[in-house]
């Protein structure tokens, strides 16, 4: 079964996304900052990276490109209400697999998924 870490500063966001990714067939692991993130991509066995633009006050693109430097391609999605062709296009440009626009729902997250070659219910 896949397991995806979420990464969000915003509680209410973390428990919709994992009850979403429970409705997909995917397990979840939770992060409201970086350092957390950092420490849940150590100790657990981690399929993808659900990762916030902004954590805080923290960059969530910053976050990205750590988890690149320290765990090399495991696939990461940014997510955030800032929507736009140019923050998604930014997103892939540092290393991101895919971009999802804020609210999310099922079907764009079970879309998303697919296209990056995880599999879902």
């Amino acid at each position: 079964m896949t397991t995806c870490l979420i990464v969000d500063d915003v509680e209410v966001t973390r428990f919709t996304t994992k009850e979403i990714l429970e409705d997909i067939g995917v397990n979840s692991v939770v992060a409201n900052d970086g350092d957390s993130a950092l420490q849940a991509l150590q100790t657990n066995s981690v399929d993808v990276v659900l990762l916030d633009w902004h954590i805080g006050k923290e960059s969530g693109i910053d976050l990205l490109k750590t988890i690149r430097g320290r765990f090399g391609q495991i696939p990461v999605i940014v997510f955030s209400g800032v929507e736009g062709e140019a923050k998604a296009n930014e997103a892939v440009g540092a290393g991101a697999s895919a971009f999802l626009t804020k609210p999310t729902t099922k079907d764009k997250l079970s879309s998303c998924f697919k296209n990056i070659g995880l599999q879902v219910a």
